[in-house]
């Protein structure tokens, strides 16, 4: 978000619309519930550095930019945080005012080290009258402090002299806080009426009725005519029975009477608040966020209708903040009158505004504990000059520059501790001897981590490969159960091509078609009066067995079910995927060219690595998670196709692959494909860990039991990962076994009662973008995103480019959305699960009205890390500097700090770390690497996030 000159803008026709569209880029990116893609939760601010950025946004949303500060000493006190990275962060922040005997930064070094528990508030004013806190040293003085301070006198005297000497001199001075410029701030403040209780509830029941896609059996009448025209048709011929909406009937005539579209009536509105000019750019910011989820979802449905789970209706911010301020215009008349008289307008309540001199208690207390703790010359504090500037060095340190400071030293330690394990992995490890009998090409997503350690673990001829979840398949996919076809590719990319499954028997394409017909009138009937009611009396008792089996039996029934209805399978038609018609086609394309598969293979072979080394049978295998009563299931999906399943993408990939004509086109571009190698499809649930294989019938019979092999192996691999995954679930045994793990994951899968169906990204932290065999073998704790690359065949690294253009920004918006769920929960995140309802099919709100909650439940993210993602490019400097320059937004991201870039020397073992404005060597601070056998080794019994180990029966192949 870059600034602009708001008062100037007041003054210029067209102004207000402008100042929309500014403020717009300060709401939720956030999809629908379907269509949920992890995004940076604070995009506006990436002009900004890392930590500029999450200061300003938190005094501008009112949210948390770190941890708490002790939660960063529970991390000191575990040794995640060591006095090295403090001393490291501290060097050169020092306070202004030096401590008396000891330079600034000495001061912050020991002030971050300090895990001190200050009152504030009520409960420090309690502290001062009520105990003994200003007669008595702290109780975390030591001994030898204590015989310090007390040599000169009692202690009585000299704490009661100290606390006079610092309450004698005049503090460090603030800029003074501005006041509020939202017209019902300022009325909350004079009346203690807040206007927002009475607009916000109307508010949100008629966004969420208006924008609803299909739960409401009777859609809101005029929806077609736009949402601030739907308005004025319910509303203006009402009676309404709120008494501050009275005069809402009459403002609706004569709104149409004037003739006033939307961006007439905000101006009509703030000029009825007594918005003054300068003002409006302010009082429009926060109008908008004070219900930002759901601002944010008609501002996103205009901007992409086709996301909208069935259609959007016509939905403009401005009509939709035209409403806001109209019901903020009547609230604030309605309270004013109440309070202040019949002649009463909102701009009179400014004369009731109370003016508070700032509260320093606080600081002096700090200082008065800090000169007992820290060596201080207590005595020389008796000097008028030297307390004040001892007051200025504690002000130097406030509470927030310490948590940033904790933070920064926190980051360090594991930047350092993943840094040094893949220095010191370096020596032990080595290229391929050969091709591999079986390769296994998995999405980038830092879950499948696990399933790839474990399979080379189990099978160390296996080799695993890493590469965007879609496969370079950008298409629309509609499937024989989908009601209507949808994207599977990053957001960025509108796809032109539309695959469709068709079933192989037309009978049984009928006879879905027909149940689903019925599946959905039953469930449309069962919301109205007369067939909810038959319903209930005849299917409920029908209804009773399932119930009970889902909620008592979960994991049973769900096999039974399964078994019973015919989905063991993953499908059962084929897809029509070649386009062999002539050009000019208008629309969306039906599949793809030969010559346009041929170019998707073709990238997938340079940028893996593995054009002219393919073995005789390649496994792609796509992502997604199934889990029930689940409205976030989406977030566990691939986001690499926008937040859905890449089975389907994996199966059309390895279609394109085993095509003739495909194979041909390689060929003659000088990408041969050897005649013995298949690929197969596949899809891995990384909330069961379950797998399922596309199109088996079609492997040749020599393929068939390589394909076994490496079926058996996955499995095995699963299960070992699902053993690995359950030592973070609070409900599993220490010790359990792969197959016992198996079933837990399986039941967490279908439980209806579960809210922690699976941790989805909740430990991502690491990303490299590198060759395997550089870091085979190293346990990362299922923390790293690993996408293959290939230095060797990219001397101009285009490749790269075009990897890194796509890698850092998801990677990134993954990772910073769960570092700002988990700061905190209810700012930037969506709070616990359990008063969720879903809304509309858009998103969840908290019981039956709120905000509509945007961000990442608690259940997701407690277990997170909240780390900047630490991206290792096997890159040259020279060459990562280059694509910097030429790369605008992937700098920003590098530059500002969102990212932390190390560029890892493709010939060698150095590594150099973006700082400020250019890349600086990195020297290990440890050489020392720990080994186990197996990864079980490494984890089994063990509840809290591991350091890199080296796992023996990984590394040897």
């Amino acid at each position: 978000m870059t600034p602009f000159d708001a008062t100037s803008l007041d003054h210029q026709p067209g102004a207000t619309t402008e100042l929309i569209d500014h403020v717009a880029r300060l709401l939720p990116q956030q999809a629908p519930l379907h269509a949920f893609v992890h995004h940076n939760t604070l995009h506006a601010f990436e002009h900004l550095p890392f930590t500029v950025a999450v200061e300003t946004a938190g005094r501008q949303f009112g949210a948390e930019p770190y941890l708490p500060e002790a939660a960063y000493h529970r991390l000191r006190a575990d040794g995640r945080i060591t006095p090295a990275d403090l001393a490291a962060v501290a060097t050169g922040s020092g306070a202004p005012g030096a401590d008396l005997r000891h330079g600034g930064a000495d001061y912050v070094l020991r002030r971050l080290a300090l895990d001190l528990d200050l009152p504030a508030g009520p409960a420090l004013s309690w502290t001062l009258h009520e105990t003994d806190a200003l007669t008595r040293l702290h109780p975390q003085v030591d001994a030898v402090r204590r015989r310090h301070l007390l040599a000169s006198g009692a202690e009585r005297d000299l704490l009661t002299d100290l606390w006079a000497r610092l309450r004698a001199v005049p503090v460090p001075t603030d800029p003074p806080t501005p006041r509020p410029a939202r017209p019902r701030d300022r009325i909350l403040e004079a009346t203690g009426h807040d206007p927002d209780r009475l607009t916000h509830p109307l508010l949100i029941r008629f966004t969420a009725a208006y924008l609803d896609q299909g739960i409401a059996h009777w859609a809101m009448p005029g929806r077609d005519a736009g949402m601030l025209a739907a308005f004025h048709n319910l509303y203006g011929a009402s009676r309404p029975v709120e008494p501050f909406l009275r005069d809402l009937p009459a403002l609706v005539i004569d709104h149409t009477t004037a003739g006033r579209q939307a961006v007439d009536v905000v101006e009509w509105a703030l000029d009825a608040l007594g918005v003054l000019p300068g003002q409006r750019a302010a009082v429009i910011e926060a109008t908008l966020l004070s219900l930002r989820g759901w601002a944010g979802m008609v501002h996103h449905l205009h901007r992409r209708p086709d996301r909208a789970p069935v259609s959007a209706p016509p939905a403009r911010l401005t009509d939709y903040l035209a409403i806001q301020l109209t019901l903020d215009t009547l609230a604030a008349r309605h309270i004013t009158r109440q309070t202040l008289g019949p002649g009463a307008t909102p701009a009179d309540t400014d004369l009731l505004l109370a003016h508070h001199d700032r509260d320093d208690l606080g600081l002096r207390y700090e200082a008065f504990v800090l000169a007992q703790l820290m060596p201080v010359d207590v005595t020389a504090l008796a000097d008028p000059g030297v307390a004040a500037r001892w007051l200025r060095t504690v002000a130097g340190c406030p509470e927030l520059t310490r948590r940033r400071l904790l933070h920064l030293a926190y980051e360090r330690r594991h930047a350092v501790t993943v840094l040094d394990a893949l220095s010191a992995h370096q020596p032990d490890v080595g290229p391929p001897r050969a091709p591999a009998p079986a390769q296994v090409v998995f999405c980038i997503d830092e879950r499948e981590e696990s399933v790839r350690r474990h399979l080379e673990e189990l099978s160390p001829a296996v080799e695993t490969f890493g590469y965007a979840g879609f496969f370079g398949v950008p298409m629309t996919y509609q499937g024989l159960d989908d009601v209507r076809p949808r994207p599977l590719c990053p957001v960025v990319i509108q796809p032109r091509h539309i695959v469709r499954e068709v079933a192989d028997v037309q009978a049984s394409d009928w006879w879905a078609r027909r149940r689903a017909m019925g599946s959905w009138r039953f469930d449309v009937g069962s919301r109205t009066l007369a067939r909810g009611a038959a319903a209930s009396l005849v299917g409920g008792p029908l209804h009773l067995a399932p119930l009970l089996g889902r909620t008592l039996f979960p994991r049973a029934y769900h096999r039974w079910e399964r078994r019973a209805t015919g989905r063991q399978r993953p499908t059962t038609g084929r897809l029509a995927l070649e386009f062999d018609h002539d050009e000019g086609w208008v629309g969306p394309q039906p599949g793809f060219t030969v010559a346009e598969m041929a170019d998707i293979v073709a990238a997938f072979l340079r940028t893996t690595g593995l054009a002219g080394r393919l073995g005789p049978l390649v496994v792609v295998i796509g992502h997604g998670s199934a889990s029930s009563n689940n409205p976030h299931e989406a977030a566990h999906d691939c986001g690499a196709t926008g937040g859905g399943r890449g089975g389907p993408n994996a199966r059309a990939f390895a279609a394109m692959a085993n095509h003739p004509q495909v194979r041909r086109e390689l060929a003659a571009r000088g990408l041969p494909i050897p005649a013995t190698t298949w690929f197969l499809g596949g899809y891995h649930n990384t909330c069961d860990d379950g797998l399922a294989y596309y199109d088996e019938e079609l492997v040749p019979a020599a393929s068939r039991e390589a394909v076994a092999r490496v079926r058996t192996d996955l499995a095995a691999a699963c299960a070992h990962s699902a053993q690995e995954r359950c030592r973070r679930f609070a409900d599993t045994p220490d010790h359990p076994t792969p197959e016992a793990a198996l079933r837990h994951v399986e039941r967490h899968t279908v439980d209806l009662g579960q809210p922690r169906p699976e941790y989805g990204h909740a430990t991502n932290a690491v990303a490299v973008v590198g060759r395997r065999w550089r870091t085979r073998g190293l346990f990362l704790d299922r923390r790293a995103f690993l996408i293959s690359y290939d230095p060797t065949t990219d001397a101009d690294g285009t490749v790269l480019t075009g990897l890194l253009m796509a890698v850092g920004p998801v990677c990134a918006g993954i990772n910073l959305e769960y570092y700002f769920s988990h700061v905190d929960p209810t700012g930037y995140g969506c709070g616990t699960k359990l008063p969720h309802n879903i809304s509309g099919l858009l998103g969840v709100m908290d019981g039956q009205a709120s905000d509509l909650r945007t961000g990442l439940p608690w259940q997701m993210v407690e277990i997170h890390e909240p780390v900047r993602l630490l991206l290792v490019c096997e890159a040259e400097p020279r060459q990562l500097a280059s694509i910097l320059d030429a790369q605008p937004d992937l700098r920003r991201l590098v530059v500002n700090g969102w990212i932390r870039l190390v560029a890892w020397s493709p010939t060698d073992n150095r590594m150099c770390q973006w700082r400020d404005d250019g890349f600086v060597a990195y020297r290990p601070e440890s050489t020392r690497l720990d080994r186990v056998t197996r990864s079980a080794d490494a984890y089994v019994g063990r509840r809290d996030p591991i350091n890199p180990v080296q796992v023996i029966a990984g590394v040897a192949r």
